[in-house]
């Protein structure tokens, strides 16, 4: 195995991820963050240090050894908090390991490579459940929705995989709303409220959700990229969407599939909604889980939440979406 590495920069909301992985990783790295490059000056580091070992045995990374809480329910593998030492470990079958300090801003992931999984499911899985532990110590606090928006106004849409929120997402994009991420935004104060940021990337789609869609046709006749599930879109060279960084969340749109031809919008209260996305709070250090919920608190008071069952009329669902954020408040609530 190749003992060289690359250096990667990527700025993302505010912080530096300063990365020295393999070629393998690094390629990897750049596809998903292609639209996070480091342009200059970003903020804060934190070093990604990626070793590839050529077995299980070799692993650069050792669970610590004090009692560890586990906060999120890791395929094969271990996600565990250390309040003694403010670490988290994480682990995936035998050919993953990862840590991360935050005292020193430092993440040590070592992957068995020659296993193409673990390649991607350190680039994915890992590096996003360090990366919501990473900007929420920094005042970013994660939610997983897909996030579109229109004249600076943003439409959330949580859910939980096989929630719809990819089939929701292309529909979206199809009626060329602005596009913020189609799996996970960023919450935020600011001096006017809650502001939301998005993690922009491919979206992922399974086959049935292409069949939904013409002109996706095309993906069907190309294998699926190693590791991958789902087969990926990108946005910006399929549909005439524009990419944005920032708007203010004004609806909250909580899907599920119907099984129906029809969609249903249907307003529910604060409490209902904050109940759905609890769940996004990994329990890991005390103060900032708490932050983490007060923000998702703030956010479903502020915003006018809905359930909608999700039928095949992906035509009609961004029309009705895009009368929410037309409304004032008040009418939205009503």
């Amino acid at each position: 195995m190749s003992t060289s590495r690359q250096e990667r920069s990527y700025c993302i909301h505010g912080t530096n991820l300063r990365v020295l992985c393999s070629a393998k990783m690094a390629t990897c790295l750049d596809s998903r963050f292609r639209m996070f490059p480091n342009g200059g000056e970003c903020g804060e580091d934190v070093r990604f240090d990626f070793h590839a070992v050529s077995d299980p045995s070799r692993h650069v990374v050792r669970r610590p050894n004090s009692a560890g809480r586990p906060f999120y329910e890791m395929p094969r593998g271990e996600a565990s908090y250390f309040g003694e030492t403010d670490e988290i470990y994480l682990s995936f079958g035998e050919g993953l390991r990862a840590s991360y300090e935050p005292c020193s801003d430092r993440v040590l992931v070592s992957t068995v490579e020659s296993e193409t999984k673990n390649v991607f499911v350190a680039s994915h899985l890992i590096l996003t459940i360090l990366l919501v532990e990473i900007l929420r110590r920094r005042g970013w606090y994660s939610l997983h929705a897909a996030g579109f928006s229109e004249n600076g106004r943003a439409i959330l849409m949580p859910g939980t995989s096989g929630s719809g929120k990819s089939t929701l997402s292309v529909a979206m994009l199809r009626a060329e709303f602005d596009y913020l991420s189609d799996d996970m935004v960023f919450l935020s104060r600011r001096s006017d409220g809650l502001t939301v940021r998005g993690l922009a990337e491919d979206v992922d789609v399974s086959d049935q959700t292409i069949r939904f869609f013409p002109e996706l046709d095309f993906l069907l006749r190309s294998p699926k990229m190693d590791g991958y599930l789902k087969r990926q879109v990108r946005p910006e060279e399929v549909y005439r969407t524009k990419v944005v960084v920032e708007a203010h969340p004004k609806v909250i749109v909580l899907p599920r599939i119907s099984g129906n031809r029809r969609s249903i919008l249907t307003p529910i209260d604060s409490d209902e909604a904050l109940l759905e996305i609890v769940p996004n709070v990994l329990l890991t250090e005390a103060r900032t889980c708490q932050s983490h919920l007060n923000v998702l608190a703030e956010l479903v008071r502020q915003t006018a939440c809905y359930r909608l069952d999700t039928g095949q009329d992906f035509h009609d669902i961004p029309v009705l979406l895009r009368g929410l954020l037309s409304c004032d408040q008040e009418e939205v609530c009503a």
